[in-house]
């Protein structure tokens, strides 16, 4: 009797994943656009795009402002699937990534070309947002990740050039037209080709952005791009999406190269854009280095990564660590993705925690990479005054201990 319960459980389950399958393929075979959406209130849906505007979005039945939205993900297409940046890039000043490739300097604007879109126009971004870039990304991750982790260290107030003979110069770039690049450096002038040049990084005591204090959309292309919009002067018009970013440059995006998108300054708010009331850190060995918490970076200033899945969101610690948020009873709910991240290859363990005025609400088995990331559950944090976020030392000690919480999000 229980055995054909069982069985009869399992033809069920297994004919509804089938069903799932097939109908997927149809809603896609007919042109359908499939999404998946978590709200501010905590709930997943998945189903069709049925409408989309500047204002709402409707998917599967339910509509819902954007300031209701936590992230949006396109799904169910091959070729939508975000690839890692290639090429050369760009970074802005507030953390934005293009992938594109620099071709001058004019007017205080630098120019660029998309590379993996090579029919979309060419662009001008204000230089003071540029905080440097990559005319030659290297083949190997690692090394990619070196690159972003040095602009982003970057104190010297100085423009520098990293050239791929290994030579470093720095002083001011003056000009950057045709070929050539210009390095105005102990009062003489040099004039580099752009062939011998690997990497630029623009004095950072220059950089201008200011941060928008209304709703915003970080949007992540399909190339590794990754672009902060304003919603209310962006458009979704038909198959494309009519950009405005933070800096002021517009572009036409098919929503065909959208990967997905998150909605910041809405209900939802990411626990990298408030300011920790504390963030401690004790290293395992008395005179050790420090690992001090990082935001939307892993603890070693690169790209946060669970399982080859990249997020511009978050925070990264090590052992043994830990941060302190005031809530002051403005939110409900709380949610994350805790892994170690992919630099670790296979190393590592680490124990971390999740406290609500002091009481511990969630802590999940040792963290190790072959276990892979762990999804929090949804925590009630009605009233709460305080959220802290613990990472302790697992069985190998501090070793390999960076450990990621992507997308940590707090839901007004």
């Amino acid at each position: 009797m229980t055995l054909r319960f069982g069985v009869r459980r399992f033809i069920v389950a297994f004919l509804a994943v089938v069903f799932d399958l097939w109908w997927m393929s149809q809603t896609m075979a007919a042109g359908e656009t499939h999404v998946t959406v978590f709200d501010a209130d905590g709930r997943e849906t998945s189903g069709s795009l049925q409408a989309i505007s500047h204002e709402s979005l409707s998917v599967a039945g339910q509509k819902l402002e954007w300031s209701n939205v936590v992230w949006l993900r396109f799904v169910g297409q091959v070729e939508n699937l975000p690839h890692e940046p290639r090429g050369s890039a760009i970074w802005l000043a507030n953390g934005d990534r293009l992938v594109a490739r620099a071709t001058g300097i004019e007017d205080e604007q630098l120019h660029a070309a998309w590379r993996q879109f090579p029919e979309w126009p060419e662009f001008a971004v204000p230089l003071e947002s540029v905080r440097g870039l990559s005319l030659s990304l290297p083949q190997a991750r690692e090394r990619r990740d070196e690159i972003t982790a040095w602009l982003f260290d970057r104190k010297a107030a100085r423009d520098e050039l990293r050239l791929l003979n290994g030579d470093v110069l720095s002083g001011e770039v003056t000009g950057w037209r045709a070929e050539a690049i210009a390095l105005k450096s102990g009062g003489a002038e040099v004039r580099l080709p752009n062939s011998d040049v690997r990497d630029i990084g623009f004095n950072p005591e220059l950089l201008v952005l200011p941060e928008p204090k209304e709703l915003c959309w970080l949007v992540s292309l399909r190339d590794g791009s990754q672009l902060t919009l304003l919603a209310s002067k962006s458009r979704f018009d038909g198959e494309s999406l009519k950009a405005v970013h933070v800096s002021g440059v517009s572009w036409d995006i098919p929503i065909a190269a959208i990967f997905e998108l998150r909605v910041l300054r809405g209900r939802a708010v990411f626990l990298s854009d408030l300011t920790p009331l504390e963030a401690k850190h004790t290293p395992f060995l008395p005179d050790a280095r420090g690992w001090p918490m990082q935001r939307d970076r892993s603890v070693a200033g690169q790209p946060l990564r669970l399982k080859g899945r990249e997020f511009p969101k978050g925070l990264g610690m090590h052992s043994h660590s830990t941060v302190t948020f005031e809530l002051a009873g403005r939110y409900r709910k709380f949610h994350a993705i805790v892994g170690l991240d992919d630099t670790t290859v296979g190393a590592g363990t680490a124990v971390c925690a999740v406290e609500v005025d002091g009481r511990r609400v969630f802590e999940p088995p040792a963290l190790t990479r072959p276990k892979g990331p762990t999804r929090l559950p949804i925590i009630d944090v009605t009233g709460a005054k305080r959220l802290a976020l613990m990472v302790d030392f697992g069985e190998l000690g501090d070793s390999q201990d960076h450990v990621n919480w992507g997308d940590a999000v707090l839901l007004r």
